[in-house]
């Protein structure tokens, strides 16, 4: 994994090397998400999906932030928030806490703002917002675990969000949720003769 991130920080202007230990750290990590919902890949395979840019990527990325950020290397941070933007098109901030199990399908305009706390089992799909009313104020949402969010879909406030709840497609969260609830959109699709 240290050759591949190594590949990577090329695409950095100014790159700042990165120590194996916490590529290796990140890279376990990721290997714990991914086998929390595919039991089944190896090591290799995860490693495989990591280097052809699959979903892993991202998570990778994210998890290497994460451990830099544990370890106050600020000045390395910047670089791998770069890489996580340009390559898999999602926007992730470090200070967040997600624990094991966290996937991210064709992450393109995924977004998870700041100061979030976010339980096992977190999946989240393309264009979806975690987000904040306002910009720079208040706590993240707590979310719990086994939380799905499908595309497109918005979780916006300080909320919390209860154990095992899926948030359809298109559906905006601006109230906390209880536990074990499914979300949709109600409305109904109007056609109009133009």
């Amino acid at each position: 994994m240290e050759d591949f991130v190594q590949f990577l920080l090329k695409k950095v202007y100014k790159p700042k090397s990165i120590r194996n230990e916490y590529i290796l750290t990140a890279f376990e990590l990721t290997v714990k998400d991914v086998n929390y919902h595919f039991p089944d890949l190896s090591k290799e395979e995860i490693k495989s999906k990591i280097i052809n840019n699959s979903n892993e990527l991202a998570i990778f990325l994210f998890r290497l932030g994460i451990v830099l950020h544990q370890n106050n290397e600020e000045d390395l941070k910047p670089q791998i928030h770069w890489l996580l933007k340009e390559l898999c098109s999602c926007e992730i901030y470090f200070n967040n806490e997600i624990g094991e199990g966290f996937y991210i399908v064709h992450g393109e305009g995924t977004v998870i703002g700041s100061r979030n706390v976010i339980g096992k089992g977190f999946k989240i799909h393309h264009g979806c917002t975690i987000g904040h009313k306002k910009n720079g104020g208040g706590n993240g949402n707590k979310i719990g675990d086994n939380v799905t969010m499908y595309c497109s879909s918005s979780i916006i406030g300080e909320l919390t969000i209860g154990d095992n709840v899926i948030i359809g497609a298109h559906v905006l969260i601006a109230q906390n949720i209880v536990s074990n609830a499914l979300i949709t959109q109600a409305e109904e699709l109007l056609i109009r003769k133009i």
